[in-house]
């Protein structure tokens, strides 16, 4: 078992994660996924991309794309709160990104709450960048979303950029079953 506070696992997500996904999912949103979401997900490997990640040999965050067309589409990236701080988004994305360029995709988008300055700062060091509002998009309480896109991600600049931002994350990843 590790105990080291900077080693983090990411491996593919499989069925056997869904129910500490649905915990974290839990604690950080106010609508979570269904377990038969996650499944529905997980059945369409040929257009989706999902990690976890492990700290301490439990799951500690997850994150997650579909793939249409030529783009990729992120559809979630959750930390449990109490892993936060210790770079496993910033891994998650990582994963994501990597395993979403494996589809041939020239660009990814998300929507972000507007309130959520710490998860657009994640993007943004991604190299996402705002590109409109989409107005009461989240249902719980009418937030606005906003929308943001990373262009270009083929270019040898993109692949620079998840090279550096591997080097600048603390510890170690055990990348795992990619």
């Amino acid at each position: 078992m590790i105990t080291d506070e900077t080693h983090i696992a990411i491996e593919q997500m499989r069925k056997r994660h869904v129910r500490a996904i649905r915990n974290i999912d839990k604690q950080v949103y106010t609508k979570p996924w269904s377990a038969s979401m996650y499944h529905d997900e997980l059945r369409r490997q040929d257009r989706r991309v999902y990690y976890v990640a492990y700290h301490n040999s439990r799951v500690a965050g997850y994150g997650g794309a579909m793939i249409v067309h030529d783009e990729g589409h992120i559809t979630s990236v959750a930390v449990d709160p109490r892993a936060q701080s210790r770079g496993i988004a910033n891994r998650l994305m990582l994963a994501v990104h990597r395993g979403s360029l494996l589809h041939n995709i020239t660009a990814m988008t998300l929507e972000v709450r507007v309130s959520n300055e710490r998860a657009q700062k994640l993007y943004r060091r991604f190299g996402y960048a705002p590109a409109g509002v989409r107005a009461g998009y989240y249902g719980d309480n009418g937030e606005d979303a906003l929308v943001m896109w990373c262009h270009d991600i083929q270019d040898a600049a993109h692949s620079a950029l998840l090279n550096q931002i591997e080097t600048e994350i603390p510890g170690t990843t055990d990348w795992g079953q990619q």
